[in-house]
């Protein structure tokens, strides 16, 4: 007799494939990519997904049978189960994680205990929270954890359920349960598909006096279509709930549900793509001539070069083709301005994705684009949009593709949306075109080694010209006594001007909140956070003390903690710093601040671009969210408050992330016919940076650079393997660094730095530790990982070991 067996992957941070029995006839009907229901550990049932089929029982184990089967259709195509492999081998994650990462929860069913009552008579004493539960039960028959937990107001709840077991009263279950459903609309239509006028008026005259049922038919008369929801009549007519039920049963009217979409746009009626330009033109042809021998070009156009309208161009032949386009960018916040462009031109075919959006909202996505519906053609999305099933990808774009945005820090895995995207198109044989002002120095060495294809547009679009940066010495002005505050005159006198003139300013300043530490003038003492070695910041809006890292706060208090005095000084410029500040100088201009304390809410992003895009205030304050591709046309002067902490962050790349953004924010300035004009407040007026800087000279920091990362052996040149390990205790984290460090030399010699302590050596009360792989480009990169894993592999076997937490970061970005 015939055995059949799937192998499935789990969502759980695990590496293997687990087997399960399936019939004949399951076996026939399972595809690649299909959920199952499993039953998975001692009692709980869980979502898998098919990864292969086959007739191979396993050695050491008798596998158990499926549950039930979810899918009719895959909820994963091969490609990107593919896809999923990759990410995992690559990035070295456990399959199961990139599972749970890559699918909408909403996809996984999941098993929820339920409690059932199975004996009504007791005679004996229960607690006050089991005779709750208890009685509960009697009404109900059954009752789940979950609501058990907001009954009780508690989250341990088991020595209750205890309590009921050993008194046999209750048993468990375990029901799956199904959390997406699609959106309906309940709907009001007239029972006839047609009425003519005599047949309106006799209807009207059988209602006789009932005004408000007349009123909602007259309206119903007035509709093109013969539909409109009914909280849309109810507002429409102004008559209640009961006037409608009351035509419903009469059977004048009647009820029905429509499945919507649950993402909408309202943009109005789709236009022309515009005309290129020369320059834009030339670019295209070159983008597309580059397609024909190689698979990714780099872009390299200027600040408001129009390298949007370029994209545009590439979408629209690909859409002829019903083909389907990611449009990958690094922050939700450019997609505000994006989605009305892009809908503006591609109507309904525009789908978005990204975290903003709820889980019913992503799921409905990633079903549409299995399917390559017609609604979800062109993708705009953040990162996590590179994980959806598409079935006809033929073009990612990647807009700013320098910004580090685009690495996945936390949960594993630890990704890079940009170089994942680059795998996806080759999976789907489809052409990635990266585009940026301000290139990486990876990308940007890749193309002149003709790894990519590189195309460049050097102008602005209108030959509007770049605009003009000025290098403030701040020492100069506190030398000559003219600061206000952290503003000198120059920026002072600018802002003025610029507001005479009738047009906008940003100002920047990369770090948010008031002060990014309080420090007692009398005994020096500064608070800290409890939990992470590192400064609390100071919020003045919530007057509290913050940690950016772990979460922990506490109100600000004006004596010290340690001395008792009233010396507390405000030390750094944060964000609401620079606000409290330009609105104290500047009573009469309305200011705006944007950063992530100020956009928490879903639209706050879009409500603060909008208005300020229809000149409702004059100044807009915020972090490097603002240098993220936003285009604004009134905007006259860029101001950067303070350059330097940007240039002296210890990292490899801080000259190159100094470079691009202040190049970025920069490049709001001045995108329509006036050259826009930059001031940059620093204390270091003279760093080599600062001149090519002034001079937009890319290249030249390009190189630079580039002969630096030779020198030291960091990328282009090497890739970088990063491993963190975190613990509570100081001294067995230093033994276990040492340790893994000592084994792992053995593979990799002097290519392998540390056990080194991080910047903020403690964070959320778990010091840190790290250990950075150099390995040199011709080296196998594969093989290197290989011994890796064998290397951590001895190190877990250790049982002083274990509870050492280990992440790796495979091409780290800081």
């Amino acid at each position: 007799m015939m055995n059949y067996y799937i192998d499935v992957i789990v969502p759980l941070p695990l590496d293997n494939l687990f087997t399960y029995r399936v019939n004949e006839k399951e076996f026939k009907f399972l595809r690649i990519g299909f959920r199952v229901i499993v039953p998975f550990g001692k009692s709980k049932f869980i979502t898998a997904i098919v990864a292969n089929k086959h007739n191979q029982i396993p050695d050491s184990y008798i596998p158990k049978d499926i549950e039930f089967i979810i899918d009719e259709e895959c909820s994963i195509n091969d490609n990107q189960l593919k896809f999923i492999h990759w990410i995992s081998k690559y990035y070295m994650s456990p399959l199961g994680q990139v599972l749970k990462v890559a699918l909408p929860s909403l996809l996984l069913l999941k098993s929820e205990s339920e409690i059932i009552l199975t004996n009504k008579i007791k005679d004996f004493e229960l607690s006050d929270n089991a005779e709750l539960i208890y009685q509960n039960l009697i009404l109900n028959k059954k009752i789940t954890y979950r609501e058990i937990i907001s009954i009780l107001k508690r989250k341990n709840i088991n020595k209750t359920i205890n309590e009921l077991l050993d008194n046999s009263l209750i048993a468990l279950k375990e029901e799956i349960y199904d959390y997406f459903k699609p959106k309906n609309i309940l709907k009001i239509i007239f029972n006839k598909k047609s009425i003519n006028n005599q047949e309106k008026k006799n209807l009207i005259d059988s209602l006789k006096n009932k005004k408000s049922q007349i009123k909602v038919i007259e309206t119903l008369f007035s509709l093109t279509e013969n539909n409109i929801s009914i909280k849309e009549l109810i507002k429409k007519c102004k008559v209640s709930r009961g006037t409608i039920n009351a035509l419903i049963d009469a059977k004048i009217i009647e009820k029905k549900y429509e499945t919507v979409d649950r993402i909408q746009f309202d943009i109005g009626n789709k236009i022309k793509t515009k005309k290129l330009s020369i320059d834009q033109k030339q670019a295209f042809n070159e983008i597309v001539s580059n397609f024909e021998n190689k698979s990714v070009s780099l872009l390299h156009g200027v600040t408001s070069s129009g390298k949007t309208e370029i994209y545009v161009k590439l979408i629209e032949e690909n859409l002829k083709k019903k083909n389907q386009v990611l449009f990958l960018v690094p922050e939700i916040a450019l997609t505000t301005q994006l989605i009305k462009r892009l809908k503006k031109y591609f109507g309904n075919a525009l789908a978005v994705y990204h975290s903003k959006y709820s889980l019913e909202q992503r799921t409905e996505i990633w079903k549409k684009v299995i399917k390559n519906d017609e609604k979800a053609r062109v993708i705009l999305g953040a990162r996590s949009s590179i994980f959806l099933p598409y079935d006809k990808l033929r073009l990612i774009i990647v807009d700013e593709e320098h910004e580090n945005a685009y690495k996945q820090f936390n949960p594993s895995p630890r990704y890079h949306a940009r170089d994942s995207a680059i795998y996806l198109a080759t999976i789907h044989n489809a052409k990635t075109l990266l585009g940026s002002a301000t290139p990486s120095l990876e990308s940007y060495y890749n193309a002149i080694t003709n790894k990519y294809g590189l195309i460049k547009l050097g102008k602005r679009y209108g030959n509007v010209s770049m605009p003009k940066i000025i290098i403030k010495d701040l020492k100069e002005s506190i030398v000559k006594k003219t600061l206000n505050g952290n503003f000198s005159t120059l920026l002072l006198n600018s802002i003025k001007e610029t507001f005479e003139n009738h047009e906008q300013v940003i100002l920047f300043q990369n770090r948010r909140g008031h002060s990014p530490y309080l420090e007692c003038n009398s005994c020096g003492f500064v608070y800290q956070c409890i939990n992470c070695d590192v400064s609390l910041t100071y919020h003045q809006s919530t007057n509290e003390l913050k940690c950016h890292h772990c979460g922990f706060k506490e109100r600000n208090n004006t004596k010290c903690k340690k001395c008792f005095h009233q010396t507390i000084l405000k030390k750094g410029l944060g964000t609401q710093q620079v606000e409290e500040e330009i609105k104290t100088i500047f009573p009469d201009l309305k200011v705006k601040r944007m950063d992530h304390d100020s956009t928490r809410r879903k639209n706050s992003f879009q409500e603060i671009i909008d208005s300020f895009e229809k000149n409702d205030f004059e100044i807009l304050i915020g972090t490097q969210m603002l240098t993220k591709g936003l285009d604004f046309r009134n905007v006259a002067l860029v101001g950067v408050v303070n350059a330097d902490s940007l240039i002296y962050f210890p990292d490899f790349r801080s000259q190159e992330k100094c470079f691009q953004l202040l190049q970025q924010v920069s490049g709001r300035a001045g995108r329509t016919k006036k050259q826009g004009k930059v001031v940059i407040q620093t204390y270091n007026p003279n760093h080599n940076l600062m001149d090519k800087i002034v001079k937009h000279d890319y290249l030249g920091m390009f190189n630079e650079q580039l002969n630096q990362r030779f020198l030291f052996n960091y990328p282009p040149y090497t890739r970088l393997i990063k491993i963190v390990l975190k613990h509570k205790n100081l001294e067995k984290l230093v033994k276990a660094s040492s340790w893994l460090s000592d084994a792992l030399k053995n593979y990799y010699g002097d290519q392998l730095l540390g056990p080194e302590s991080p910047i903020i050596p403690r964070i959320n009360n778990r010091y840190i530790k790290n250990i950075l792989i150099k390995i040199p480009i011709n080296k196998n990169l594969t093989k290197s990982k290989e011994l890796l894993a064998k290397g951590l592999k001895s190190f877990k076997s250790i049982s002083f070991f274990r509870n050492i937490d280990i992440l790796i970061d495979v091409d780290p970005y800081n």
